[in-house]
């Protein structure tokens, strides 16, 4: 990524306070002709970008779902934080005590932590450190050219895992960990070349094996018996879902977009994605608020 999105991203979201001025305009304008066509158009326009932009991308959202997947296990799954030009580390103590408020055994994170951001990163994770359950990740493809021009590839890479080390989160690509009843597989992002299922494959445990991964593409080509469970983000559920044309923009390949997806192929495991916390490209969302 080059200087220029950071900049361009910032921009965007300090040009969208503009709407105020705009919302003060159409009074004004609206005082003096007394337009009621025109100002009832102005002001449900106004609305449904204040809506879009400053209410429904600050919910933080709790939904539960039942899977059965073989043992019990409490898990409270996030990602795609995309903290930077818009989220900040207000937003993730706010998550920390919504997290901290659930009787969960793990916090499982599907990666793309940033968007936009500019380094030293320890700031925004910092609020990560208040959340009293373990702490693990994969990272995602916007984990790897988001922090300027300056960085390759594999020093960006280095940076977000050495600050989410300090603020208490253990990367887990291609490793297995325990949460409560169930093992936990990670496997890195396809989209950034670091998808790697040797450790998912090479499984033996006892535990039933749950995938985690970022882009729940990964799941067609992980057909393992043994896995019982794949948990992704990616797809932020189109983020400004509206009906048929969010379908357009999903950045997969395979039939997911939001929610528990059953087998398309044999041996197959269900998956299961979450629309995710953060937005890019626009700060706003519709109809899908960051769950």
């Amino acid at each position: 990524m080059t200087d220029w999105k950071v900049i361009a991203a910032e921009s965007m979201f300090w040009l969208s306070h503009t709407v105020w001025l705009y919302l003060a305009w159409a009074l004004w304008s609206y005082r003096r002709r007394r337009d009621h066509v025109s100002f009832t158009v102005r002001m449900l326009l106004a609305a449904a970008f204040v809506w879009m932009r400053f209410v429904e991308p600050n919910w933080i959202v709790r939904d539960e779902t039942i899977i059965q997947a073989g043992a019990p296990a409490r898990i409270v799954l996030i990602s795609d934080l995309h903290l930077g030009a818009y989220k900040d580390a207000g937003f993730v103590a706010r998550l920390a005590e919504r997290v901290n408020a659930e009787r969960a055994d793990c916090v499982l994170i599907a990666g793309d932590f940033l968007y936009a951001a500019r380094v030293p990163l320890d700031s925004l994770f910092a609020p990560l450190k208040n959340i009293k359950l373990p702490l693990h990740a994969v990272l995602g493809n916007h984990d790897r050219n988001e922090l300027g021009a300056q960085f390759s590839e594999t020093q960006e890479i280095e940076l977000v895992d050495q600050a989410l080390q300090r603020a208490g989160v253990r990367l887990i690509e291609n490793q297995i960990i325990d949460c409560g009843g169930v093992a936990v597989a990670g496997v890195g992002d396809r989209w950034s070349g670091r998808e790697d299922t040797r450790a998912a494959r090479a499984y033996t445990g006892v535990k039933p094996l749950i995938v985690l991964t970022h882009n729940p593409d990964t799941a067609a080509d992980l057909t393992l018996p043994r896995v019982k469970l794949v948990l992704a983000g990616h797809t932020h559920g189109g983020q400004i879902r509206i009906p048929w044309l969010y379908k357009k923009v999903l950045p997969v390949s395979g039939p997911f977009d939001a929610g528990l997806h059953a087998p398309f192929k044999s041996s197959m495991a269900p998956v299961f994605v979450t629309t995710g916390l953060g937005e890019t490209a626009l700060p706003l969302r519709l109809f899908n608020p960051p769950v």
